[in-house]
């Protein structure tokens, strides 16, 4: 009898990812591996790092291995579209590695929703997020936050991009002493120097801060940041997703690029953040294209230590049957497991040399526990 191929627990996973975004009608996108350098070095600011791993090619052409996804797509993206498009991504993109400074390949994956985005459409790629960190199999969170609340504020306030970028930064530091002392250098009004101030500490239950971030919205972007974060956490509410979303206003994107709504995921074990993504309208209109934009890439390179700690196993669950069992009885309790993000080998017998955390068997209707041990 042929041993069954049993994959790793990353390959596992991203099957369960490509699964789950397919379900809701994003279909893959097909990448290219190289791009003109001039799109990285024209848009700089909205990489993650700013070196580039470039080469000519035999035209001469001065070439690079993509360090982002994103960029890519927006720029092959229809200029025009009627209604939505929905696609996701399973791409290797080169980056410094932030430990050795080498260039190192690094695999991601994610979806981009483009076109008329509602509140329906931002609420399924937040919810798509969530179940990403979920299918990883350890707990896990979402900080939320909204560019529009800090740019409303930074713009009412009067500061130069410049100013912007470097009170950005020190929010994202939450270095609120520096804060203090670059807003009392630009002579920026108690007004809004004040609530500037509170925004690198702006942070916590999502209902407790909307709260305090409700008190000090004085402009109409801030306003309408509240409202749009108010409504987008009604509907997590309501899907039995609050107790994994928090609200941090310290998470802040370019305003070049970004607007509305930006969100990064955690799962313990991971030394950093494994989850990014936002609204990127205006990097739409920087490339011509009709619609607006919003998405997010998984970090696989980020859940090696976690994935590694599950290879003890080749399965979460073995599950025996005998011929005797109803077939679709046996089809619906695995697949019931595996709707869960559960990994399931069902068998007769146990395969020689098979890892399984958990051995099940049917009795009656249902999966039992049981010990192999003995």
């Amino acid at each position: 009898m042929q041993t069954p191929t049993v994959l790793s627990a990353q390959e596992n996973l991203v099957l369960m990812l490509r699964k789950l975004y397919e379900g809701y009608g994003y279909s893959r996108f097909p990448m290219r591996r190289f791009e003109e350098y001039a799109l990285y070095s024209e848009n700089k600011n909205f990489l993650t790092s700013e070196s580039v791993l470039s080469f000519t090619n035999a035209n001469g052409k001065l070439m690079a291995l993509k360090p982002d996804v994103t960029l890519s797509i927006v720029k092959h993206a229809r200029a025009e579209r009627c209604g939505v498009e929905k696609l996701y991504y399973n791409e290797s993109v080169y980056r410094l590695s932030p430990t050795d400074h080498e260039f190192m390949e690094i695999e991601q994956i994610g979806v981009e929703y483009l076109g008329e985005i509602d509140l329906y459409g931002t609420c399924e790629v937040l919810r798509l997020a969530i179940e990403s960190l979920k299918l990883i199999g350890v707990s896990y969170v979402m900080d939320i936050s909204h560019v529009g609340f800090a740019g409303g504020l930074m713009a009412d306030a009067g500061l130069t991009s410049e100013q912007c970028a470097q009170a950005f930064a020190l929010i994202q530091q939450k270095n609120v002493h520096e804060l203090k002392n670059q807003l009392t250098k630009w002579q920026i009004a108690p007004l809004y120097a004040e609530r500037i101030i509170l925004l690198p500490t702006l942070a916590g239950n999502v209902e407790t801060t909307l709260a305090k971030a409700a008190d000090i919205a004085i402009g109409t972007e801030m306003k309408q940041a509240v409202s749009e974060l108010s409504k987008i956490y009604s509907v997590m509410k309501s899907l039995g997703m609050a107790d994994h979303v928090r609200l941090d206003f310290s998470i802040l994107n370019d305003l070049a690029y970004y607007n509305g709504l930006v969100f990064q995921g955690y799962a313990m074990g991971a030394p950093r953040m494994v989850l990014s993504g936002g609204r990127y309208d205006r990097l739409m209109r920087k490339f011509g294209k009709a619609g607006d934009g919003l998405g997010f890439a998984l970090y696989l390179d980020e859940l090696t230590r976690i994935l590694s700690e599950q290879k003890d196993f080749d399965v979460d669950v073995l599950a025996l049957y005998t011929e005797q069992d109803d077939a679709a009885k046996v089809l619906y309790e695995v697949e019931k497991l595996q709707s869960q993000g559960i990994r399931v080998l069902a068998a007769t017998k146990k395969t020689n040399g098979l890892r399984a955390k958990t051995t099940m068997r049917f009795v009656g209707d249902a999966l039992k526990e049981v010990d192999l041990s003995c």
